[in-house]
């Protein structure tokens, strides 16, 4: 017989038997999908609805699961500035196609994420498929909450460990802490000489004050509201020409004095 002949028979029993397998592997997973839920809520109700997750690979697994399980709502509290290109791209289909399907979402970064290219084009990708997305001038911590009936934590600064918490109290809590930031919050827009960037300057400057007031360093005040400490000390600098002072002591003095933390900030504008 001819080689060739023999050959492609072997080569095509070989295609046939790894679709079969493929097919296989494609039942099993859906078989198994509801086995591996149970097994999932099984362990969380045994942990009292806490289960840790170690090192980034296991915790975005975890979080990806609960992204395609989510129905309704996905809230996400993302502190330090701006992030990575790479994490934005990562992350940004999973985003969409929970959008996709209607699903709303609103996120929270700090004030200086809007001077990060990256994360303004990612929010505006996002807000074209109806997201919300706003800024905050405080340090908060990092946050998912999922359908209000899962959540995800930090467990360390590092980001390295991760917590899911399916209690309901607990998840109830943390909506409400994320319901009172988005409150506070400004709209997330492109930079220029709006309302809403002059009231990011205004609420970037108090919050500086406020570290002032407290004896915090620059290096302190600039890790909490995610800034450079350059950017910090320029604020410093202008607010001890403004009120005079001749050394950080004096002017956390005189910015207590002058009563400039007593005024609230105004309504955040429209987005």
């Amino acid at each position: 017989m001819n080689p060739e002949t023999i050959g492609s028979h072997v080569v095509a029993e070989i295609l046939e038997n790894s679709a079969r397998s493929a097919l296989n592997l494609l039942r099993l997973r859906d078989e198994l999908g509801p086995v591996v839920a149970e097994y999932r809520n099984s362990r969380l109700r045994n942990t009292y609805g806490y289960v840790t997750h170690t090192d980034h690979p296991n915790i975005n697994a975890a979080i990806r699961l609960a992204a395609r399980e989510c129905r309704f709502e996905v809230l996400t509290s993302q502190p330090g500035g701006g992030r990575s290109e790479a994490v934005l791209s990562e992350s940004l289909p999973a985003t969409l196609e929970m959008l996709d399907r209607g699903v709303r979402m609103r996120t929270i970064y700090q004030h200086n994420a809007r001077s990060s290219a990256a994360t303004r084009a990612f929010v505006h990708t996002v807000q074209q498929r109806g997201a919300q997305v706003a800024t905050l001038d405080e340090n908060f911590d990092r946050l998912i909450v999922f359908d209000r009936t899962v959540a995800f934590i930090p467990e360390d600064d590092d980001d390295r460990v991760a917590a899911e918490i399916r209690a309901p109290a607990v998840v109830s809590f943390l909506t409400a802490l994320f319901e009172r930031s988005w409150t506070r919050a400004v709209p997330f827009t492109p930079p220029g000489r709006d309302r809403a960037t002059t009231r990011i300057t205004d609420d970037l400057e108090r919050a500086i004050m406020r570290h002032i007031v407290a004896g915090d360093t620059d290096s302190v005040t600039a890790a909490r509201l995610g800034i450079s400490v350059r950017r910090c000390q320029e604020y410093v600098a202008r607010m001890s020409a403004r009120l005079g002072s001749r050394s950080r002591a004096q002017l956390g003095y005189l910015i207590a004095k002058s009563a400039l933390l007593d005024g609230s900030p105004e309504e955040p504008a429209p987005a």
